[in-house]
């Protein structure tokens, strides 16, 4: 004890007070933890690792009161951040408690963004080894009840990106665009659930037609084409996220450049429809540049869409590539 109160410089009466209480971590203040770990090994890991184990366990019991086992195989192998996992198994306790409130909104609307993103995808995952739930049905079903419910203010900026991240994640894992989440809402709410709704059933059905009923959509209705050009960089953080969901006039798609080029390679042939037919062209009125990334975004074109078999596609990619090689 003196040997720590002598390296920390706390005085030996707090050190002796926390000594044999197993509960010290809960009665340590700041400073004096900050003391202890910058002095005595193990103690800023243990403390970190502590945190996480206790949260963790607590999501594990209330979620299995509400009817869902945690995989913690899944969980502690994955390669995502635990902070990020844990605050998905946290938004599924929301759910599963079909608590409508403005808590509820707001909680799953900190989802929108790149990170957060992966976290609840494998929350919603049914994949054995991968999805962080032994069975999400339950977890499906709450999501498809609660949606409409969040929905009961005429414009809350929260449960507009509520709506949007659980409707996307159910229609990624079920391939459809689900009849229950068909509600009708006005104006900005429909058509940002409904972006949420395609993207979703793009990803997981592969479907051509939906993609260019999607690009019509958003040819023919303005607030469509603004939510969609809004959408990447706000969710890969080039942009700041606005309730008014508005762009500064100059910006650079760094961040945006960088998830495109990834989803290019990575997904279905229907979801590269919908990029080259209808994102790419309104992100490049937006920043010409796209990030000081328009020849890997050629090149990136140029092997995909050699490899689709529909022909539309590889038109449309043709006609993109002749397009940015007239910018670049």
């Amino acid at each position: 004890m003196s040997d720590v109160a002598a390296f920390s410089g706390l005085d030996e009466s707090t050190v002796f007070r926390l000594w044999d209480n197993v509960e010290w971590l809960d009665r340590v203040s700041g400073r004096s933890l900050q003391s202890l770990m910058s002095s005595v090994p193990g103690i800023a890991e243990y403390s970190m690792a502590h945190a996480v184990r206790k949260r963790r366990d607590e999501l594990v019991t209330d979620l299995h009161g509400e009817g869902l086992t945690v995989d913690l195989t899944a969980l502690e192998g994955s390669a995502v951040a635990q902070q990020h996992l844990l605050n998905a198994l946290e938004a599924a306790l929301h759910i599963m408690r079909g608590q409508a409130t403005q808590k509820t909104s707001s909680f799953i609307a900190r989802f929108w963004g790149r990170e957060q993103d992966i976290a609840l995808s494998a929350l919603y995952s049914p994949d054995t080894g991968h999805g962080l739930l032994e069975d999400p049905q339950k977890l499906f079903d709450s999501s498809i009840e609660l949606a409409p419910r969040l929905n009961r203010k005429t414009y809350s900026f929260h449960s507009i990106l509520a709506l949007n991240i659980l409707t996307h994640q159910v229609s990624k894992v079920t391939g459809a665009l689900e009849a229950d989440l068909g509600f009708e809402v006005p104006g900005r709410q429909a058509a940002f659930m409904m972006r949420g709704v395609v993207m979703g059933s793009l990803i997981g059905s592969d479907d051509f037609e939906l993609a260019e009923r999607y690009r019509r959509e958003l040819d023919a209705t303005p607030v469509y084409a603004a939510l969609e050009e809004w959408s990447f960089p706000t969710y890969t953080r080039d942009g700041r996220i606005s309730s008014d969901f508005t762009l500064p006039s100059s910006l650079s798609l760094r961040n945006t450049a960088t998830e495109v080029l990834r989803e290019i390679a990575a997904y279905n042939d229907a979801y590269l429809y919908y990029l080259v037919s209808t994102y790419i062209p309104l992100a490049m009125q937006r920043d010409p540049a796209f990030g000081g990334r328009v020849p890997e975004l050629i090149q990136a074109l140029e092997l995909r869409g050699a490899g689709c078999r529909d022909k539309r596609i590889r038109q449309t990619c043709n006609t993109l590539v002749r397009r940015l090689r007239g910018l670049a």
